[in-house]
């Protein structure tokens, strides 16, 4: 088909999304990521692992776990997601009316997925996953930001063997007495480790160790940030700038681990959203360069000592912010920012829209509204079995600090008012909380931190009232015994939200 189709305004790619005839399948082990895309984007398919809504949404097929096999991460939940016979009845059924050929998309994947969609007609519309897997390492992403310009913190990239090794290297690179370690790969709250004495190194010296090479970096006083963006053939588009919560003993067992994301004005200040959207642009541009096309997430982190702004982290990917975003008051008044990835993986679309005013009308009203999601992960080290989950849906916080159930949704936007939250559950009843499992995500319309980064009155009363919403109970003798064939409970039925 040669008919190029032309988009010039915001109005004109909504239009194309509400009309559209190319059938795409978000399959992961939840919809968080891509939550309310299925409303834009005609044709829009989840497949998933975890039963979030009891079987209410309208665009999402749940294939149930047979408990055949233990998932040591999302990419063997795909795998099984995509060679369950309903999700082959469902990819046949849509490919015989389809004038288009179908697409997919993934949080993760890898070769063994890429082959399966090959065999099964799919088209995964995300970068080659060996490429992706090159740019996510955190010591090419630092290369990258390099190159283009974008510092990281003051750091050095080496082996590291000893603690004696770990003090000469920052010596010789002059970043003090205290520093943060990272691994090339893994999630930031399992792999960015906080170096203060040789105990605390010590503590994790077989996993820095085995490293070929690890970023070592100064240890700064900062404020983290996320930020989406989507690179493609007309530019990078950017989304709106989000606080992010890091390590809060409420929410996560991890002291590095990311449990939420707020968006409200007051955040930063006009000079540090302009700065941090002109530092995304050019690793947007740099990512095009090397092969990268569509959505990814940077994390930044602003020195509260020095004001300087450095690069953090590149996750090559939809992310865990990505709800967040396509979600804000801007996008649900304009576009969801994903669409942008879509359209790039179009070949028939031509673009016309202006980035530079996109970017701009973002910068001055990404923030417009007060937003704010919250992980809640499982931070005991004991499995536990869920004996009581909440609905899906939206709630009211009452007097009492309870939160009430109003109404069963899949829609978070139908919960905006200040005393309203949108509670989207992860871990259902029966189901085995081990340490780090995700439980729920919360998103409520308030401010939820101090300007030290900790709850405040308000963020305290919410999580207290998500967590209230669960109970749990030892696993007896029989459980037990189940386990211990599994070998590695961890990670079943893992929501993996970032």
């Amino acid at each position: 088909m040669n008919h190029k189709t032309t988009l010039h305004t915001l109005a004109d790619i909504k239009a194309h999304f509400a009309n559209n005839t190319r059938p795409l399948f978000f399959i992961s082990a939840s919809n968080f990521n891509m939550l309310g895309l299925h409303e834009w984007v005609k044709g829009w398919h989840n497949i998933n692992l975890l039963d979030c809504f009891d079987g209410q949404h309208p665009c999402a097929l749940v294939v149930p776990d047979d408990h055949a096999q233990v998932f040591e991460g999302i990419e063997d939940v795909n795998r099984y997601l995509l060679a369950s016979p309903q999700t082959r009845a469902l990819v046949a059924q849509v490919q015989a009316s389809a004038d288009q050929p179908c697409q997919a998309l993934f949080l993760f994947f890898d070769e063994q997925t890429e082959a399966i969609c090959q065999a099964l007609g799919l088209e995964i519309v995300l970068p080659k996953n060996a490429l992706v897997r090159e740019i996510d390492s955190k010591i090419v992403t630092t290369e990258i930001g390099n190159a283009a310009g974008v510092a990281s913190v003051p750091n050095v990239l080496a082996h590291v063997g000893s603690f004696a090794e770990l003090q000469q290297l920052a010596q010789q690179a002059g970043l003090g007495e205290r520093w943060v370690v990272q691994t090339a790969y893994g999630d930031s709250g399992k792999t960015t480790f906080f170096i203060a004495s040789h105990a605390d190194y010590t503590s994790v010296a077989s996993q820095i160790e085995s490293q070929d090479q690890v970023k070592v970096m100064r240890w700064v006083n900062c404020v983290g940030t996320a930020v989406e963006a989507c690179a493609t053939r007309w530019g990078t588009f950017v989304g709106p700038l989000l606080s992010e919560m890091i390590g809060l003993d409420a929410l996560t067992p991890y002291q590095g681990g990311w449990c939420g994301n707020e968006n409200y004005t007051a955040a930063f200040s006009n000079a540090i959203r302009a700065q941090v959207q002109h530092k995304t642009q050019a690793m947007g541009d740099a990512l095009y360069q090397r092969g990268y096309r569509g959505y990814f997430e940077l994390d930044f982190l602003i020195d509260q000592d020095s004001g300087e702004v450095y690069l953090g982290e590149l996750n090559a990917r939809i992310s865990g912010v990505s709800a967040l975003t396509n979600l804000s008051d801007f996008c649900a008044d304009n576009i969801p920012l994903f669409l942008f990835h879509l359209l790039e993986y179009d070949p028939s679309v031509e673009l016309t829209l202006d980035v530079a005013a996109f970017n701009q009308a973002m910068l001055h009203h990404g923030a417009d509204g007060v937003s704010a999601q919250v992980i809640l992960k499982h931070t005991e080290a004991s499995l536990k079995v869920v004996t009581q989950a909440p609905v899906s849906g939206v709630y009211k916080l009452g007097d009492d600090g309870q939160l009430v159930l109003q109404h069963a949704s899949v829609n978070r936007r139908e919960a905006l008012a200040p005393d309203q939250a949108y509670v989207l559950r992860i871990m259902a009843e029966g189901e085995y909380a081990y340490k780090g499992a995700d439980l729920a995500i919360m998103f409520v319309n308030q401010v939820i931190r101090t300007p030290q980064g900790q709850l405040n009155a308000p963020g305290v009363r919410w999580v207290n009232a998500l967590q209230g919403q669960f109970a749990m109970r030892q696993l007896n003798q029989q459980e037990r015994a189940l386990i211990e064939l599994a070998h590695n409970p961890a990670n079943v039925k893992s929501g993996r939200t970032q």
